[in-house]
């Protein structure tokens, strides 16, 4: 009898759980169940955590609340929200909260569900929700205000303290900038009338301190030794990355952080743009290219790159380290990535292994034979491995790390920083004939960074020879541009 399994998992210990949810799951009455009933097995099959259950859930809390079950409408409205997550749609009563650094965060709730139906259901309004959601948060934050440190395993969460419109005003005034450290603690403030982020480190709501002002302080593990360019979003707009000089309203440099690197607003090399035409991915592909100031010969390296698009930034920095000699005379060939369309992100399709095998391998015959082969045709760049690399961030440094394993003999080292890929089931390096790893991540870049580490154990693991560097930065242009000569130096420099 279906009831006696219920009675039995009231009591079940955990060893003999998931045995007797297998049962209920399988059980032929089980989508007869009503009453009370229904509602005790929706709330057992919850425990197995399994997405297969929740339909069952969904549908067993439904039926129970129909016939006047207390609760049974809150547990079908929390089951439905968390399905709509998982399946990437609109959560329709706003019940689901996760928490992200620190702060409690709904994700984006349907606009056309109505109160009346939460209501209905046993939910508040959602104003209410919402605000429960917010005033928890800033409870957090208050008590963190008033404790050292931060939470083990967390780098950087929000603190409050009701500050002072004045104060801050003051503040703002003798510091010069939005932006200013308090010993472990960075604070942004902004006059607006809408929240702001502090993009692209800090993708956190600021707070509003009233006379027209929006305020954001976190606390920043290593805060000292960080490097966190900023730019002030209103969540009003669209926050995005922009590569061209000087547009993000400033950069936060800790005075243990590395001195900031050299740059050249006017080039002493070249930067060129050229459009190859492939036959692999059967339309033209634009390229940029980077000439260093001294003649290009059989000796002078060459780096293949992604993201050309975005590469002007990074020759600034590449170009003054040649100039003052902390780095050797490169040749960069970077070919631009793939514009976003009706299809989605071609560029992730492009750069990464095992989401569509098809465009992967395309753009691997582009980028590793006719890319080359057009380089070495147009510039005379050296074709011998050692004197040449692959490099790539975010996305692209996945596409380096997949393209140096792939083809061993045609690259001496790989420059990945930030890859957001683990080394997984598919991987294989040689560790004695691959190319030498040069990684790079920032504290600040959740799962880039930990996918960055797991490279770096892997290949420690298997003793390949590889280098890692670690900053006190978010997802940031920044490292990546002051990285990328020094990686060049060890890679390529008179000791390497």
């Amino acid at each position: 009898m279906l009831p006696r399994l219920l009675d039995q998992l009231d009591e079940a210990t955990p060893d003999v759980v998931d045995r007797l949810l297998a049962e209920l799951r399988e059980h032929r009455d089980l989508d007869g169940l009503d009453g009370p009933d229904a509602l005790r097995a929706a709330r057992h099959l919850l425990r197995s955590g399994l997405f297969i259950d929740l339909s069952h859930v969904t549908t067993l809390a439904l039926r129970a609340h129909r016939q006047g079950v207390e609760q049974a409408g809150i547990l079908f409205a929390e089951t439905s929200d968390k399905v709509a997550a998982m399946e990437g749609r609109l959560q329709p009563f706003g019940t689901l909260v996760i928490e992200h650094q620190g702060d409690l965060v709904q994700p984006p709730i349907d606009p056309g569900t109505t109160d009346s139906q939460r209501i209905e259901l046993g939910l508040p309004p959602l104003e209410v929700i919402v605000s429960a959601a917010h005033d928890e948060t800033r409870r957090r934050a208050r008590l963190r205000a008033d404790q050292p440190g931060l939470p083990a395993g967390v780098r950087l969460a929000r603190v409050w303290r009701d500050p002072e419109p004045a104060v801050l005003r003051e503040r703002w005034a003798i510091e010069g900038a939005p932006a200013w450290a308090d010993g472990d603690e960075l604070t942004f403030v902004k006059e607006s009338d809408v929240p702001f982020m502090a993009t692209p480190v800090v993708a956190l709501p600021s707070w509003d301190v009233g006379d027209g002002l929006q305020v954001l302080t976190v606390r920043v593990e290593r805060l000292a030794e960080a490097v966190i360019t900023y730019t002030l979003h209103p969540l009003s707009g669209a926050p995005a990355m922009s590569v061209r000089r000087g547009s993000h309203d400033g950069r936060f440099r800790g005075p243990d952080a590395p001195e900031e690197a050299p740059s050249n607003d006017t080039l002493c090399g070249e930067l060129s743009e050229h459009t190859l035409d492939s036959p692999s991915l059967t339309q033209p592909r634009a390229v940029t290219v980077y000439r260093p100031a001294d003649p290009i010969t059989s000796s002078t390296p060459v780096v293949y790159a992604t993201d050309g698009n975005m590469f002007a930034p990074f020759a600034r920095r590449l170009d003054a380290a040649i100039e003052r000699g902390s780095c050797p005379p490169v040749v960069v060939i970077a070919a631009h990535a793939a514009p976003a369309d009706h299809r989605g992100n071609l560029r992730a399709l492009d750069y990464l292994l095992g989401f569509d095998d098809r465009r992967f391998d395309a753009h691997q015959r582009f980028f590793v034979d006719e890319l080359a082969q057009w380089a070495e045709a147009e510039f005379g760049v050296s074709g011998d491995r050692h004197r040449r690399a692959v490099f790539g961030t975010s996305d692209g440094a996945g596409h380096a790390l997949a393209t140096a394993m792939l083809h061993p003999g045609r690259f001496g080292h790989v420059m990945a920083f930030s890859t957001g890929m683990p080394p997984d089931g598919r991987t294989r390096w040689d560790p004695t004939n691959g190319p030498v790893a040069h990684l790079c991540a920032g504290t600040l870049e959740d799962g880039f960074h930990s996918a960055t580490l797991m490279w770096s154990y892997f290949l420690e693991r298997i003793g390949a020879t590889h280098h890692l560097t670690e900053r006190v930065c978010g997802h940031d242009l920044i490292q990546w541009c002051e990285e990328l000569p020094n990686a060049l130096q060890q890679a390529f420099g008179t000791n390497s």
